[in-house]
């Protein structure tokens, strides 16, 4: 997947999860997350779930930090990273 590839797919999952209905347009790949409150502890735990399972990518607890994921853009771009990276596979245990 390419890095618009992810993003297009977070946004998708965060507007349909995060988001009441009439807010989801308002949502791009630079949207504050973390800062707007959109993301949360238990929020980023259900999109690390989304991440591996349907993803297929495993984010290092070492990577879960506001500089991470304080856009779309930003997670994004750290996805394709670990997309090129055969230890962040889902499989990895």
């Amino acid at each position: 997947m390419t890095e618009e590839d992810y993003a297009s797919a977070l946004i998708k999952f965060i507007g349909e999860e995060f988001l009441p209905e009439d807010e989801r347009t308002k949502l791009n790949d630079v949207s504050p997350l973390m800062e707007s409150g959109v993301l949360d502890s238990l929020r980023v735990a259900l999109l690390l779930t989304y991440i591996r399972d349907e993803l297929g990518l495993y984010v290092s607890p070492a990577k879960i930090d506001f500089d991470h994921f304080k856009d779309i853009r930003t997670i994004a771009g750290m996805l394709h990273e670990l997309s090129l990276d055969p230890d962040a596979q889902k499989e990895r245990t």
